[in-house]
């Protein structure tokens, strides 16, 4: 492999982690990536991360072997990752083999996010700043612009290896967490105001 070309490709590893087998604009790279794999990861070894690839996803992925240099999501962008693999998973049972686009709508994702009963509500915003994460790291894309309900977003199969499970585990506890205090927060100051009649 020229130099050039395996100078770009570690560059492009290094900035966005996952490269995606069946999108388009990746394709190339993911395939440079399945015929040069040996020696990308002798590039890639003396610094402590490793190529993995997911055959059956497509997707190629760079780890760090230490578990540093990850990238950390604010809460509200981890739970809509969390919302959007949910949905991946839902997707992909109903697709055939051959369909290769998980779609879905900001409708569907704005319902996932409701059941939460989340203190924040999920905003016009809040979703685009996410998703413009999502996109740098190849994780989801806007097909529309975010004008109504019915908008698509595209989620690549990257989002089934963005959070690994103990990390998954981790997530829900955590918000688990914060809606008991929530809860019990809203119940605290219902009481207040029947003592207060």
């Amino acid at each position: 492999m020229k130099s050039e070309t395996k100078e770009e490709l570690a560059n492009y590893l290094l900035n966005h982690c996952f490269i995606i087998g069946n999108l388009e604009a990746t394709r190339e790279k993911y395939y440079l990536i399945t015929n040069n794999e040996e020696e990308l990861q002798s590039l890639f070894r003396p610094l402590g991360y490793s190529i993995i690839v997911n055959r059956n996803l497509r997707v190629a992925q760079l780890v760090n072997l230490h578990e540093m240099g990850r990238i950390e999501f604010q809460k509200y962008e981890t739970i809509l990752l969390l919302i959007l693999r949910l949905l991946y998973v839902e997707k992909r049972e109903t697709l055939s083999v051959s369909e290769q686009l998980v779609l879905v709508t900001v409708e569907e994702i704005e319902r996932e996010y409701n059941k939460l009963n989340l203190p924040r509500k999920l905003d016009r915003r809040m979703l685009e700043a996410a998703l413009r994460t999502f996109k740098r790291y190849n994780l989801a894309l806007m097909l529309d612009r975010l004008d109504n309900s019915s908008a698509r977003i595209q989620i690549l199969p990257s989002v089934m290896l963005a959070m690994p499970e103990p990390a998954i585990t981790k997530a829900y506890a955590q918000t688990r967490e914060y809606l008991l205090k929530y809860e019990k927060a809203n119940s605290n100051s219902g009481m207040e105001g029947q003592a207060d009649d």
